[in-house]
């Protein structure tokens, strides 16, 4: 007779001991094992400090908890540097604990970092506890409106520890223990108090376009190609409507990205935006519009779901958005017309293309814009003297501009300030707003913000535009995270098979193998 071993290892939610369930599609890892043990190990890959790592539920029912009704986690796991996988300039490995909101869609689509924490040995046992602060539960409401958790990531820190990308460590992570405070309430089952009715939905588009790096004589069939995209359509749209119409709102990605990163996704809860849209829209705090995310690079690079690294395909980008995305929006979805009705948003890479590409060659088209930890490669005295010098734009105003960035932001801090104040001064502005977040680097937590903010700008009535310029300027926060990553290249939404992973680096799909082992030993009778 054989019999298997009993689990030993697992996680612990309010005493109750259960197995690991991995958040599969949310997680960035290869070779993900889940043993008879009830040990979970996976090898994560650095990636210009997007180092992977493997999400999990916090209960095998994939139910949420309130984590303001916990005080700490302890944790238990191996960690060993793959051979011929780590850089002699490394330091010690490093790792996160990274808490995943109730609407969040993996371990780099919505999240929140608990801590960092430095290992004191290449390779050995793990033993941690980390303690949750009195306001970590304020810092998933500020995110998510709610203080619901959907589960954790245990994510491998290398930013700035002297790892080259593809280096790789082996982590086996035991035990995982959620403490709960004092006399806590017991968790909540997560309602945001929408009904269906007043949800909006996600579809999928397949747009014609071309690469516009290649002049028009010389295209060929290659050349010539359909892109995929997302589109949020508000609560209570309809197709066959036609005098009811909305404004329209165009979203980028940054460097290393695609379609897919900020999240938005016609799977689950459908991301962390379509809730802030969800309920914006809801509240009458956001104006209805409908959301287009699609890819900002314009060659036949693009993907799907593609690297987003082709620089020639992003400057490019402007003929696919005046000829190419705007017009198809038009045609087959009720767009209500005029420049004032046209936003234009983008993150890093995307809000450089925001500025460079939307406001530089298109302020004929989009009054409303957002540069969200932007890239700026023009000078603000050079941009604005390019458009007073084009005719083509005389008389045209910006409806609204928003800018942010986090004050940790290397990336981008050192030229935001002369742009805020170029744009304050510009009499072309009509509302300006600007928004630095306190301990943000160069990542979502600013960008998602970000998004937030400027969704309550857009497509108010005219009087918005008489609204002063504002500066906002957040109070320091009194959590803090020792070691917050910067990175643009995140993991990315996978398209047709939602049980998917993907090595960060390269930001492609690629299909996951979660294997069981099972280890069996005789049992005397």
């Amino acid at each position: 007779v054989v019999s298997c071993e009993e689990a030993t290892y697992g996680i612990t939610v309010r005493d109750v001991k259960d197995k690991f369930t991995i958040f599969t599609e949310g997680s960035a890892a290869t070779d993900i094992v889940e043993a008879d043990d009830g040990s979970v190990s996976w090898i994560a890959t650095a990636a210009g400090g997007a180092g992977g790592g493997v999400a999990f539920y916090a209960k095998t029912s994939k139910e949420e908890i309130n984590i303001g009704n916990y005080e700490s986690i302890d944790i238990e796991m191996e960690y060993n540097p793959v051979e011929g996988k780590w850089s002699n300039e490394a330091q010690n490995p490093s790792f996160c604990m990274r808490m995943l909101p109730w609407d969040s869609t993996g371990m780099f689509g919505g999240y929140e970092d608990l801590e960092y924490v430095d290992t004191d040995a290449k390779s050995g046992t793990f033993k941690y506890t980390f303690k949750i602060p009195a306001d970590f539960a304020n810092k998933i409401i500020s995110s998510s409106d709610y203080d619901s958790i959907l589960g954790f990531a245990i994510k491998f820190n290398d930013y700035q520890r002297g790892n080259a990308d593809g280096d790789q460590i082996k982590i086996q992570l035991k035990n995982v223990t959620f403490n709960p405070k004092e006399g806590a309430a017991k968790d909540k089952a997560f309602d945001d108090g929408l009904t269906d009715a007043q949800r909006g939905t996600v579809v999928e588009i397949n747009y014609p376009t071309r690469d516009y790096t290649v002049e028009e004589s010389a295209l060929t069939d290659a050349d010539k190609y359909k892109k995929h995209g997302w589109v949020y359509l508000p609560a209570g749209y309809d197709a066959s409507d036609k005098d009811t119409k909305y404004p329209v709102f165009v979203l980028l990605h940054g460097f290393g990205q695609n379609e897919n990163t900020w999240g938005l996704s016609n799977k689950g809860r459908g991301g962390k935006i379509k809730g802030y849209m969800d309920r914006g829209m809801a509240s009458g705090e956001v104006e209805k519009f409908i959301l287009v995310v699609v890819t900002g690079v314009a060659s036949k690079n693009w993907g799907p779901n593609g690297p987003g690294n082709d620089v020639n395909g992003f400057n490019a980008f402007k003929g696919e958005l005046r000829d190419d995305i705007l017009p198809y929006i038009r045609a087959n979805f009720n767009v209500k017309e005029g420049r004032d009705n046209v936003a234009l948003a983008g993150l890093s890479m995307g809000g450089g293309q925001t500025f460079t590409i939307g406001i530089l060659e298109c302020l004929d088209l989009i009054s409303n814009y957002a540069g969200l930890s932007p890239a700026l490669f023009v000078a603000p005295d050079e941009f604005v003297e390019r458009i007073e010098n084009n005719k083509a734009f005389d008389g045209l105003k910006i409806h609204n501009l928003y800018m942010t960035t986090g004050d940790l932001d290397t990336l981008i801090l050192e030229a935001f300030p002369g742009y805020v104040e170029k744009m304050k001064s510009w009499d072309r502005v009509e509302n300006f707003k600007e928004y630095i977040f306190p301990g943000g680097t160069h990542d979502f937590p600013v960008w998602y913000k970000g998004f937030y903010d400027f969704i309550h700008m857009i497509f108010k009535n005219n009087a918005a535009a008489n609204e002063p310029t504002t500066t906002e300027v957040a109070q320091p926060a009194t959590t803090e995270v020792t070691q917050p990553t910067a990175t643009e290249v995140v993991q990315p939404t996978e398209i047709s098979e939602p049980a998917t992973t993907t090595k960060v680096s390269k930001c492609k799909p690629k299909k996951t193998i979660i294997k069981k082992v099972t280890k069996c030993k005789p049992k005397k009778n």
